[in-house]
């Protein structure tokens, strides 16, 4: 489910309860292939609980939290000024490369996706694996 939060922002997705899957449309799914599933959804639609877009919802919070929970200042504050005004994504991930931050980033990403996910389970209900 964390996987599927990942892609929120350009992927729908569904979590199946009765199978206990998580589903994700393909980009490149054809309409009558769209067609077909939505109609098998819409056939059992209480099985099926759409993913939210947790990336657009949730992106400049998971930045913001990430840039707070740096331990130096100059670092914190050189994140917290990429954050600043329009295209404060872009800058956030130059500024992320340029301090070698990267993989610190990915692990932050992570984590914060897989608690997301573990909220969202319990607000719908939705049984779930810690992985």
């Amino acid at each position: 489910l964390a996987a599927a939060f990942a892609q929120s922002d350009v992927r729908q997705g569904y979590v199946d309860t009765a199978a206990g899957k998580v589903i994700m449309m393909a980009d490149d799914l054809a309409e009558r292939d769209a067609m077909h599933y939505a109609m098998v959804m819409e056939e059992d639609w209480e099985r099926y609980i759409s993913i939210p877009n947790i990336m657009d919802e949730d992106e400049t919070a998971m930045m913001h939290a990430f840039a707070a929970s740096r331990p130096r200042e100059d670092v914190k504050e050189r994140l917290f000024e990429s954050l600043k005004g329009a295209g404060a994504v872009t800058r956030f991930c130059r500024q992320v490369r340029h301090l070698l931050l990267k993989p610190a980033w990915e692990s932050f990403k992570q984590d914060y996706l897989i608690q997301a996910a573990r909220d969202w389970c319990e607000e719908n209900a939705v049984e779930y694996r810690e992985p």
